[in-house]
């Protein structure tokens, strides 16, 4: 009756130390390992894929390049004057400028005192001549060759000419003098914008110093270097894209350099961009272009198919004995919107993985989905 009660009360108990005393008494059989489902079924596929397949398309043809931005013309605006101060300064960096508009004024006194001096000295020498020319008309007046000596003719003759050349130095000097008043007035040479000034307020600049540049009519073009084996491909005329960030400006090649640099064996491409400088690009900065050469046919697949790795190109294949995938290097051109060209590796009609290439590795079994 006790037995009954704890066998009743205990019964977790007894079954475990029943299972003890048969797993220590001689001749117990060993008992079989216990299966568990969490173990993952041998070739079951990592992942589910769809494929795509190579195909062949009309895209357009480009070649890329980078270079420059550059002043179509640069003009630098100096000091014709010698000795005269600068009195006012009416542009800064920056400015955009008319044709014949004034940029900076020199003092203008001293050059108007220089220059009433010399209309003087034109004054003087046209009366000089005058008088002169009076006694020359008086002696050729006369008829009687006795009348007058020929030494005494021959320096009323000479007087007369020499006062004529000082009436024309004395008038060559007040042009002078009225360039230089001219010269006090310094003036854009072309309509465009002011890209540097070296002028100061008060300095006395020499003759041929520079006091501003000018980048004429705000025209920049994009200078491009191309290696001697593109630069056959470009022709004058053609279309350029010009790239900066997420602008596009369109240029069209304005020349092409006739020499070659004998060292990087480049060439330059001069490449005219309008209205570069409304978009704000500046002269100096380094942008992509992309030359249109046309179209053409190639073999192209979605740029989801490929992966970098190692520095090289790749996309998977499929095995359709194993369902398995194999990685495949590829040769790749840039990409043509959602496509991208295959120069090697594959050929129209294969079929790769779409996407989901980077969790894949070669030999991985995978499931294909449609």
């Amino acid at each position: 009756m006790k037995i009954s009660i704890f066998l009743m009360k205990y019964p977790a108990a007894l079954l475990a130390g029943a299972l003890f005393l048969g797993a220590c008494s001689p001749g117990a059989e060993e008992a079989a390992p216990v299966e568990t489902t969490e173990t993952e079924a041998p070739g079951k596929a990592s992942l589910s894929v769809e494929l795509a397949a190579v195909e062949e398309r009309v895209i357009p043809l480009k070649m890329s390049v980078n270079g420059s931005l550059a002043a179509w013309q640069e003009a630098i605006i100096a000091s014709q004057l010698n000795g005269v101060r600068i009195d006012a300064l009416r542009v800064e960096v920056g400015d955009t400028v008319k044709k014949g508009q004034t940029l900076a004024v020199f003092d203008q006194q001293t050059v108007n005192a220089d220059l009433a001096q010399a209309r003087a000295g034109v004054a003087e020498a046209q009366a000089l001549f005058d008088q002169a020319k009076l006694n020359a008309d008086m002696i050729r007046n006369i008829t009687d060759q006795g009348a007058v000596s020929a030494q005494e003719r021959n320096q009323i003759m000479a007087a007369e000419k020499s006062a004529q050349a000082r009436l024309l130095s004395a008038k060559a000097l007040q042009t002078q003098q009225e360039i230089r008043l001219r010269n006090t007035v310094v003036t854009a040479l072309d309509d465009g914008v002011i890209s540097a000034r070296s002028a100061t307020l008060g300095a006395v600049p020499a003759p041929g110093q520079e006091l501003f540049r000018l980048v004429r009519q705000q025209r920049l073009e994009w200078q491009a270097e191309v290696t001697d084996a593109e630069l056959a491909r470009i022709a004058e005329g053609m279309v350029v894209t010009v790239l900066n960030n997420d602008q596009t400006l369109m240029g069209k090649v304005r020349t092409i350099s006739p020499v070659i640099n004998a060292q990087s064996r480049t060439g330059m491409v001069y490449v005219d961009v309008p209205g570069a400088y409304a978009k704000g690009l500046k002269p100096g900065m380094y942008l992509r272009g992309e030359f249109d050469l046309g179209e053409q046919t190639a073999a192209v697949l979605p740029q989801t198919a490929v992966i970098e790795r190692d520095g090289f190109t790749y996309a998977f294949t499929l095995d359709e004995a194993t369902s398995k995938v194999q990685r495949i290097k590829l040769r790749v051109n840039k990409a043509q919107g959602e496509f991208i060209e295959v120069l090697e590796g594959l050929k129209p009609g294969d079929k790769v993985v779409k996407s989901g290439v980077a969790f894949l590795a070669h030999g991985d079994l995978v499931k294909v989905i449609q």
